[in-house]
């Protein structure tokens, strides 16, 4: 089954053709992946400020660490969470979108550079405390991610933005026959369905 073939599946199953066709869950949905993502980002920024040494130091590393992290946690899950729930919504639409493959992209960059630095930064923090300055290694993982979850905000914004090719939505399932004459009822088939497509939020 390839990448596409598996996405019309997702997006036809019964649970995302009831979520996406809903006045009401897919908007909540929606609202409160970018309430997630506004507190979720808020953290990682306050954490970023702080070992860059610009804002928050009255506080040590450890102690802003700490106490962000099971709220980071938190709103990390709710976050991926609603994003798969919406992605499953329109996973055909999202295949051929390309702010959406930047920002799975930008997603797995993130968490290599969770791995890469969670040994010498964020789960040294007591080290970082002691140190006379801020290491060049903690700088570099907090300007890191600044980069990193801007691009995911800009990125996931604008995948609003681009419009679906209405020609390859739903190809196999409304695709015209060869021998049809012009305006025949496949091709009000093909109109029909491209209708419906801008209809769905």
């Amino acid at each position: 089954m390839s990448l596409l073939s598996f996405a019309q599946w997702i997006q036809s199953t019964d649970f995302f053709t009831a979520m996406r066709g809903s006045a009401y869950v897919y908007p909540i949905v929606l609202t409160i992946h970018l309430t997630a993502i506004a507190l979720f980002g808020g953290m990682i920024l306050l954490v970023d400020v702080r070992l860059l040494g610009l804002a928050v130091r009255k506080y040590t590393v450890s102690e802003l660490v700490n106490q962000l992290r099971p709220l980071k946690r938190v709103g990390f899950l709710i976050l991926i969470a609603c994003g798969l729930l919406m992605a499953g919504c329109k996973a055909e639409e999202y295949y051929y979108n390309a702010f959406f493959r930047t920002k799975l992209t930008l997603l797995l960059l993130v968490g290599a550079h969770a791995l890469i630095f969670h040994r010498g930064v964020y789960g040294n923090t007591a080290e970082l405390d002691a140190a006379p300055r801020m290491p060049a290694q903690a700088k570099l993982a907090a300007a890191l991610s600044l980069i990193l979850w801007t691009g995911l905000v800009i990125a996931g914004r604008g995948i609003g933005y681009i419009e679906p090719p209405l020609d390859k939505i739903h190809a196999r399932l409304f695709a015209a026959p060869a021998v049809s004459p012009p305006n025949t009822g496949s091709r009000r088939l093909i109109a029909c369905s491209h209708t419906i497509h801008r209809q769905i939020p």
